[in-house]
């Protein structure tokens, strides 16, 4: 019996190899086709790397060169100045106000990059490493592109990447803390934490770049004792000073050495501005299904009962004193960013600062009334003179004594020097609805014994 062969023969390892490799070559040109301006962009991202990259490496060189940078380049992020101009080709002369790497060819660089769409790489000295940042600004796709990138731009890159929403508040990110101004169009960024190392009786407090803070001491609770002649000192145990002077207290501050004096109005708000932050602060409590803005802001010892002004306690008894407890507005102590515990910012006593401004320049309200007697409501105060919104409000703008964020009262808005009063007393329910760490009183003169209104030192 004879048996037919079957000559057929499959595909070989070589024919199958060859195929997938069509399939893969049609997959990446059908996939250009449907998204060719998002290659293009790519493109031109992997070009501006390269840019930056050949500038950075043009700049290092040049500074083991000469031991320096060109003098062009500071802190402040400039323009690089184009060499040529993109119609006739011709060298331009003038980069003022940009910097000037022309320096740099032809000995560093054939020539001065641009980027691939026509506008400018930046550069600038990173005041974090002293080290040199070259940023691409134009980059597309969401893409930050920088070599030796700052806080700022690490924080654009999660913003971009989705990893970060900035709230109208702050943001914990990387350790670090997000602040956006009221009208949520600036960032700016700070340590949440500070290795401060501070006096007894005093505690660290991370600086705000937005006030020109650097870290700082301040005193934990309200100044205990000073005058004109005896330095002030700060502990829990006793009642806190009343009736000085805002000019004793700023002697009785510097009476206790190099370094020390009363708190400013900007080191005020470095620390009220931290500890709106801190959802721990919100008479919400703590709780994850809670958020900062929701309730009030803790107002301390403010409604007049008892009718006294209280000794502090240990960080476990908050509302020593108060007769209240649990989620009371009554607490007397916040939290800030770096876990450190301040006691009575609000309530108590109101606390003098080294600050004051002439009636003429005072904030308003949208009726710039000259009376201006009563409390008012900070969102209410829509005319702020010669000050800024960040010098005297919490960051939301729509915050009021709802929030417990305390108000504002300025009297005599026609003439005169006031000194900045803060964070209210336990006297002001009787006016103002109950205060908080951002009320503010313009009422009185540097000379003024006032019987609610105490002081708090700071060390630099």
């Amino acid at each position: 019996m004879k048996y037919k062969i079957n000559k057929k023969r499959g595909f070989t390892l070589l024919e199958i190899l060859l195929v997938i490799a069509a399939i893969g070559i049609l997959a990446a040109i059908v996939l250009v086709a449907i998204n060719p301006n998002k290659q293009i962009a790519q493109a031109r991202n992997l070009q501006r790397k390269s840019d930056i990259n050949t500038i950075y490496k043009a700049l290092e060189q040049y500074l083991i060169d000469n031991e320096d940078y060109p003098v062009t380049i500071t802190t402040t992020s400039k323009n690089i100045c184009k060499t040529n101009s993109e119609e006739s080709g011709s060298t331009v002369t003038d980069c003022t106000g940009e910097a000037d790497l022309r320096v740099l060819v032809p000995d560093y660089l054939a020539a001065i990059p641009s980027d691939p769409i026509g506008g400018w790489y930046k550069v600038r000295v990173n005041s974090e490493n002293n080290g040199i940042s070259v940023i691409a600004p134009d980059s597309e796709l969401g893409q930050v592109i920088v070599i030796n990138p700052g806080v700022d731009e690490l924080i654009q890159a999660q913003i971009a990447a989705g990893t970060l929403v900035p709230t109208a508040t702050q943001q914990l990110v990387l350790g670090r803390l997000v602040y956006k101004n009221n009208a949520g169009t600036q960032t700016y960024i700070d340590p949440a934490t500070t290795t401060k190392t501070c006096p007894t009786g005093y505690i660290p407090v991370p600086g705000n770049s937005m006030y020109g803070v650097t870290d700082f001491c301040v005193m934990k609770y309200e100044a205990k004792t000073g005058s004109n002649t005896v330095a002030a000192t700060t502990q829990a145990a006793g009642s806190p000073v009343t009736g000085i002077t805002q000019s004793e207290a700023v002697t009785a501050c510097s009476l206790n050495g190099a370094g020390y004096s009363l708190i400013n109005n900007a080191e005020w708000m470095t620390m009220a501005r931290n500890l709106e932050g801190q959802l721990s602060n919100w008479t919400t409590g703590t709780a994850a299904s809670t958020a900062i803005g929701t309730g009030g802001l803790y107002r301390g010892h403010s409604d007049w009962n008892p009718s006294d002004f209280l000794g502090a306690s240990t960080d476990n008894d908050p509302y020593n004193s108060t007769g209240n407890s649990g989620f009371s507005a009554e607490k007397r102590t916040h939290f800030l960013s770096n876990g450190e515990v301040v006691w009575d910012l609000s309530g108590n006593v109101a606390e003098w600062t080294n600050n004051t401004i002439t009636g003429s320049n005072k904030p308003k309200n949208s009726s710039g009334d000259p009376s201006f007697q009563d409390w008012q409501e900070w969102s209410s105060v829509n005319n702020l003179g010669s000050l800024s919104y960040d010098l005297l409000k919490p960051s939301n703008s729509s915050w009021n004594n709802s929030n417990n964020v305390g108000s504002y009262i300025a009297s005599d808005l026609t003439g005169g020097t006031s000194v900045f009063a803060r964070g209210s007393s336990v006297q002001n329910i009787l006016y103002s609805g109950g205060g908080g760490v951002f009320s503010l009183n313009l009422q009185y003169d540097s000379q003024s014994g006032v019987g609610d209104t105490g002081f708090r030192c700071i060390m630099r």
